[in-house]
């Protein structure tokens, strides 16, 4: 069974355009296009489950992607205390470890995906 969110595309010139419903068979091309607009009209990818559950990913070279999104579970006191930031961001180091992030989040449900994250994410960008 294919599982698809909807997507859109997010330029540096503040533009986006909606992609409609996104297969996940799909993320792989999505993000090869991404990272060859490096060289012209830069954009990224998102994929969502309504306004305040997003994810996007932008290409940060040949094979790094940066991911950002919105916490939208509660934080536990330690992450509070250490000053852990409100937004989820990190980076991985290749387009297959881009495409399970985004099939971590369309497979899971937002606390778990949160979690998981931190499992499948390199260092903050």
């Amino acid at each position: 069974m294919t599982i698809d969110l909807h997507g859109y595309r997010f330029y540096d010139d503040g533009a986006s355009e909606p992609l409609g419903r996104v297969p996940t068979a799909r993320l792989g091309e999505l993000l090869t296009q991404a990272q060859a607009a490096l060289r012209g009209r830069a954009h990224g990818i998102a994929l969502y489950r309504d306004a305040r559950d997003f994810l996007e990913a932008r290409p940060l070279g040949e094979d790094r992607f940066a991911f950002h999104s919105q916490r939208l579970t509660r934080r536990s006191l330690l992450a509070r205390l250490l000053r852990r930031g409100a937004d989820l961001d990190f980076s991985v180091a290749s387009r297959a470890q881009a495409v399970a992030v985004f099939v971590a989040y369309v497979g899971l449900p937002r606390a778990a995906f949160e979690r998981k994250a931190a499992d499948l994410a390199g260092p903050p960008h």
